[in-house]
């Protein structure tokens, strides 16, 4: 067994701890890791992170490029022999399948077998087989023959230490595996001492429950018989401890510099964090689920690959689905991939689509795939041909007078119709939309299909040279770095290691071997041991009833302890069988502490830490959540009520200027036509946004169009061959709705008389264009019926309306008027003054 050795002040130890030559020490986490280098004056080539220790040992074995590998070989395998019926189902377990095996593998386990005593599940089953083929894969021989032939020298040369080593010292591990348990047999077995370093108090053993239970098993003894190295006791800490159960301490806590925090939002937490920045190894902030938090504030990076639109075009492509019928995917993944750089056709880039794309998402709602966004890029097509038929008509009278030419073209209140919105034509839309598809087709794989890796990413190179031409230096960089990678020939993906494969190379992965990144983070909480050590303040943030006390880790999903140890009697004898069966013991206990290594990391928080320390919880972060209890415990223990996170808002004070009101001319005012007043009885500030700002109303949203197309389809059925004409020729140009509903919106809709018109200087205009101007919007008894009236019967007054809009305009805006009419309002996603349906009392 091992040999273990225990200290019950954790800094006074490390204060007077010394580093020999030919020893190796290794921590759990790398914030300790730096801890013990700078209070010892150690290199990094003899205090190591564990992950770092083993990555450098067994580095192809460790490359993200193995596991991408093996995923592939575990997908192979299940399309080989797996039946069709549990093929998709098995096919969503690969990484469970994934971890298993390479637990497996890292543990020396040989053989599965099925204990038909154990009921097995089917994927376990499926699990033996796949175990017997895959550890003759080249890739896990090469790594077990690496294991067996390390040696001591062969350790010394890898990492880069001149002297002979003799002894590893293993500091402060509360969870070990078996993986790690067989790793420090194996480093017992090539002659190196191998000792543990711990804290422990034999006179607290509810606080240091965690380490009894773990290292009675490593060490095969009881506590008693380890070695005590330092026997002062801290003082701090003394009230949680004895909450925990424990009267080892009887002098008062000294501990006054604890402070709790309650953020309502994320959105608080972020601006305490701008006004409490965090300062590497000064003032650290840890969680449990750190990334969670590091996408709400501004610690997240923002250079990865994927957050560029370049990087947009490789997620919407994963959303894809290739057939036989064709690729199908959503209209957000199209715009997604139109507009991220990697579409060219001619002169035109996909990225000036953008506001077109926009503007068309109701036009397109419904399309499945490519063949239904071409025929819907085709009946715009179409629908921009009518409206142009109606704009030459009237070409000699209107000329390019937008106001004149809407009372010309009806249609023009669609936004998709007015060319001069958008950098780039439909017909050139039709074009990139072509080139997307081909790229698509070309990049995409159907489903278990597979493709050499090498010349994947050469057919993605190709397409790359011929559109980088614009891109940002860095993204460039990025792409070309994933062109340069060394490939094996032989490599043959599916779609999913494809996309994993890309990713592991664009997606910025971050070298986390010594936890030195230049920007700060929020860190996981498993670094707060070190952390502790040596920051001066510390912040817990995120203790909820999810995150703390944290989830025991579980094994694999497909092993049990149980079925293991079934399977290590029949594979193993003598030594072998004891070290594997004692190293998932230890496993067994690493796993079930949990609840006590999380409290434990709290106990030497307060016992140790240096500075300020901040507990918190963050409301609303995820559902049905609530503070920890032991947020609360502490609470009562150090900290009294906790403080709601408000900070203080700044008052500013400026000078405003004085404004001159100058007086506007009525000149210009009394050319809008009786047509555009109307606005004015519901709302002068649509009035204004619609003569002044669009000189006519343009319905954006789906809801407006629809009685857009209802209101001009009635009129057009006045003439002709009435209904049936309409059906024949105007319903095909708009397809996002059906046949059915599009006549239902024009049995709803009322006649008007087509035959009646006014007149706006040289244009003559249906009366009727009025239910354009105002869609359903009612007027109410007791409001304002001036324009309409006055409209109706010819007695337009436009002087009266003049001076009534001038009393409406204030020093910095237009006098609004709020109502139900503002459902009808194409300006109600601008306006500060609007009513929603929801805001409405239409009782």
């Amino acid at each position: 067994m091992f040999e273990v050795k225990y200290y019950q002040h954790t800094t006074h130890f490390y204060e007077r701890f010394r580093i020999r030559e030919g020893e190796i020490h290794l921590t759990q986490s790398t914030a300790l890791a730096q801890y013990l280098r700078s209070v010892t004056g150690a290199s990094k080539s003899q205090v190591l992170a564990y992950h770092s220790f083993v990555r450098k040992l067994f580095p192809h074995w460790n490359h993200p490029h193995t596991e991408i590998y093996l995923r592939s070989m575990i997908r192979q395998y299940i399309h080989q022999h797996a039946s069709e019926e549990s093929m998709n189902y098995l096919e969503k377990k690969v990484r469970d399948f994934y971890l298993s095996l390479r637990f497996l593998i890292e543990m020396g386990m040989t053989r599965l077998f099925d204990f038909p005593s154990m009921q097995l599940k089917e994927e376990q089953k499926f699990l033996i087989g796949m175990f017997e083929q895959l550890r003759h894969d080249p890739i896990v021989v090469s790594y077990r023959q690496e294991r067996a032939h390390l040696t001591k020298k062969k350790m010394a040369e890898t990492l880069n230490i001149d002297t002979d080593i003799h002894t590893v010292c293993v500091h402060h591990f509360d969870y070990i595996d078996a993986v790690r348990m067989m790793m420090f047999y194996q480093l017992q077995q090539i002659g190196l001492h191998v000792i543990f370093y711990i804290p422990f108090n034999p006179h607290a053993p509810n606080v240091y429950q965690t380490w009894r239970k773990i290292y009675e098993r490593v060490s095969g003894s009881e506590y008693s018989r380890w070695e005590c190295v330092e026997n002062s006791q801290p003082r701090r800490g003394a009230k949680f401890a004895r909450y925990l159960g424990d009267r080892f301490l009887d002098q008062e806590d000294p501990l006054h510099h604890v402070r709790f925090l309650t953020f309502d939002h994320t959105t608080e937490f972020k601006e305490y964090l701008q006004k409490h920045p965090i300062v590497k190894n000064h003032h650290e902030v840890v969680a449990k689920f750190e990334e969670d938090l590091n996408i709400y504030t501004n610690c997240a990076r923002n250079d990865h690959f994927y957050a560029s639109r370049y990087g947009q075009f490789f997620l919407s492509l994963q959303n894809c689905r290739k057939t036989n019928n064709g690729i199908f995917l959503t209209y957000d993944d199209y715009v997604n991939m139109m507009t991220s750089g990697w579409v060219q056709s001619g002169h035109v880039n996909g990225t000036q689509a953008l506001t077109l794309l926009i503007d068309l998402r109701s036009y397109m709602d419904g399309v499945k795939s490519f063949q239904d966004i071409m025929e819907r890029l085709q009946a715009l097509v179409d629908l921009q041909e009518v409206s142009r038929v109606f704009d030459e008509t009237a070409k000699e009278q209107a000329g390019s007078h937008r106001l004149k030419r809407y009372l010309s073209n009806p249609f023009r209140c669609f936004p998709y119709v007015h060319q001069s919105r958008y950098k780039i034509t439909v017909k050139q839309l039709i074009e990139c939309t072509k080139d997307l598809a081909r790229k698509v087709n070309r990049l995409l794989l159907g489903e278990r299909e597979k493709r050499n890796v090498r010349v994947y990413i050469k057919e993605l190179n190709d397409i790359y040279v011929a559109v980088s031409g614009q891109w940002e230096p860095s993204a460039k960089q990025k792409m070309e770095k994933l062109f340069s990678i060394l490939i094996p020939a032989d490599w043959e993906f599916t779609m999913e290691e494809l996309y994993q494969f890309i990713t592991l190379h664009l997606g910025a992965v971050q070298d986390e071997e010594e936890d030195d990144q230049d920007s700060p983070q929020i860190v996981n909480i498993d670094q707060l041991i070190g952390k502790t050590l040596i920051a001066h303040n510390i912040h817990v943030t995120d203790l909820s009833l999810r995150t703390f006390p944290w989830e025991q880790s579980e094994m694999p999903h497909l092993l049990t302890h149980s079925w293991l140890k079934e399977c290590i009697r029949r594979s193993f004898v003598a030594g072998n069988r004891i070290m594997r069966m004692n190293a998932l013991v230890v496993d067994y206990y690493s796993r079930n502490v949990t609840r006590n290594t999380a409290l434990y990391s709290i106990y030497h928080l307060l016992a140790y830490g240096k500075g300020q320390i901040t507990f918190s919880y963050i409301k609303d972060l995820y559902e049905h959540n609530r503070p920890s209890v032991y947020f609360t415990i502490l609470q009562e223990l150090y900290g009294g009520t906790a403080e709601v996170a408000q900070e203080q808002p700044e008052e500013w004070k400026w000078e405003e200027e004085t404004v001159v009101q100058e007086e506007i001319p009525k000149e210009p005012l009394q050319a809008i036509p009786d047509l555009l007043w109307l606005d004015s009885d519901f709302c002068q500030r649509k009035f204004f946004f619609n003569a002044f700002v669009e000189h006519h109303p343009i319905y954006e949203s789906d809801f407006h169009q629809q009685q857009a197309f209802a209101i001009i389809g009635k009129l057009l059925a006045e003439q002709g061959d009435g209904e049936a004409l309409v059906r024949e020729t105007i319903f095909p140009l708009f397809p996002q709705w059906t046949n059915a509903h599009k006549q239902n919106l024009l049995d709803t809709t009322y006649p008007s008389s087509l035959r009646t018109y006014k007149s706006y200087q040289n244009i003559y205009y249906p009366k009727a264009m009025k239910r354009l101007q105002r869609l359903g919007s009612k007027y109410m008894v007791t409001k304002n019926w001036k324009a309409k009236y006055q409209y109706d019967h010819d007695t337009f007054r436009i002087d009266e309306h003049i001076k009534e809009f001038l009393a409406s305009v204030q020093t910095k805006e237009i006098e609004a008027r709020s109502g139900q009419h503002c459902r009808m309002c194409p300006f109600l996603h601008v306006c500060k003054d609007g009513e929603y349906v929801i805001d409405a009392n239409d009782s």
